[in-house]
């Protein structure tokens, strides 16, 4: 399984913008066949926690390649305030390597 974490922070005057789009994000990303989650969260001063899991490594890519997150990634520099922070990630199992 692998899971994306991204903080975004909207420019003040997009913050609805932004929470509209990265709802859309979420309704067509849930439509992929390889998505298994995807949760947008709100914090303070318009940023954005999203939270995404795929079923593996080629899903997230195939999810990255979509037409939507490319119009989403070219709207950046007009939405935030920055690039967004993009973290990767597997899940650990609960057994311990010995």
């Amino acid at each position: 399984m692998t899971t994306v974490f991204a903080i975004l922070k909207a420019r003040p005057e997009r913050v609805s913008e932004v929470q509209q789009v990265l709802l859309e994000l979420k309704r067509l990303t849930r439509e992929e066949g390889g998505s298994v989650d995807y949760g947008v969260f709100r914090g303070d001063d318009g940023v954005f926690l999203v939270f995404e899991r795929y079923v593996d490594q080629s899903a997230c890519d195939a999810h990255f390649a979509t037409p939507y997150v490319s119009a989403f990634l070219a709207s950046v520099p007009e939405l935030l305030t920055g690039e967004p922070q993009v973290e990767f990630g597997t899940e650990v199992s609960d057994s311990i390597p010995s």
